[in-house]
């Protein structure tokens, strides 16, 4: 039974590194993956481009967690952003007993602008240039360890994804974000494309400390869309709690961030899942 559940995570991080993994950072895991709008940097970096329009300054965000409580399976992420312009890196890796069995990565270059801007309304796009990375290790071979087994091959592809967001009396934003709306696997074995999502987004700020957000994520080629819940609340100028739930699957989320007199923010997030264990995320971001 292990060993069924390994292959299935070996096949579900290689999907979710190169188009859909929707939780990369510690408020997207706490907030359910409701990042499509809002005023975040964090999202903007690994998410919804659209967002970066408006930032100031330099910032940096590094982070790490076990998939689903599992030690083998590690995902890692590294954000740099100044202004309106960020890169990004993300890598996932399957490794036991110190043999690399597979590993995935992405790098991105991103850029927000604004389309329109007057006194209450805002209009923003985000474009972002993706190149991923595969690499399959190598067979089991004779010791059955990998010692001495074959490589199995490796192999590389390259993505857009689109974002745009209304923004009004910067209370009421609404948001569009597409995943891989062009992309290509170098790699014929594997197919000509990456598959593509989409998520429409909804969110409202009543007041400066709290935002109420959800999402409708649709992958492409699949009949069943995600609902996603999430809420951000500001409890006091240093610390601020999120929660967040999901449907199709059901998944419940929940985190805090906690921000120094460095200019340091520390963030911790969970999230459930139906049927293996709670996935922990820990993140870093410095704010120059």
């Amino acid at each position: 039974m292990r060993y069924f559940f390994f292959i299935i995570l070996i096949s579900l991080s290689f999907t979710q590194v190169f188009s859909t993994y929707d939780y990369v950072g510690s408020r997207a895991t706490a907030m359910s993956g409701t990042t499509t709008t809002g005023s975040d940097i964090e999202s903007g970096i690994f998410h919804n481009p659209a967002q970066l329009s408006n930032m100031q300054g330099m910032n940096i965000i590094s982070g790490y967690s076990s998939l689903y409580n599992l030690e083998f399976l590690t995902y890692s992420h590294f954000g740099i952003s100044n202004n309106n312009w960020a890169v990004n890196f993300e890598k996932a890796s399957t490794e036991i007993n110190g043999t690399s069995l597979s590993s995935e990565s992405v790098f991105g270059i991103s850029k927000g602008m604004s389309i329109y801007k007057d006194r209450q309304s805002l209009i923003e796009a985000g474009i972002r240039f993706n190149l991923y990375n595969y690499d399959f290790g190598t067979s089991a071979g004779t010791e059955g360890d990998g010692s001495n087994g074959i490589n199995i091959g490796s192999g590389t592809a390259s993505g857009i994804d689109l974002g745009f967001q209304g923004v009004l009396n910067n209370k009421y934003y609404v948001g569009y974000y597409l995943q891989n709306i062009y992309s290509l696997i170098e790699d014929s074995n594997l197919g000509s494309s990456l598959p593509k999502s989409f998520s429409i987004g909804l969110s409202y700020r009543p007041y400066e400390d709290l935002l109420t957000s959800i999402d409708i994520n649709q992958l492409s080629g699949h009949i069943n869309s995600e609902v996603r819940f999430g809420i951000e609340y500001k409890l006091m100028e240093s610390f601020t709690i999120r929660t967040g739930l999901q449907s199709n699957p059901n998944r419940f989320s929940g985190g805090f961030e906690f921000s120094g007199t460095d200019n340091i923010d520390i963030a911790y997030s969970f999230l459930t899942h139906h049927v293996l264990s709670t996935t922990h995320q820990f993140s870093i971001t410095v704010n120059f």
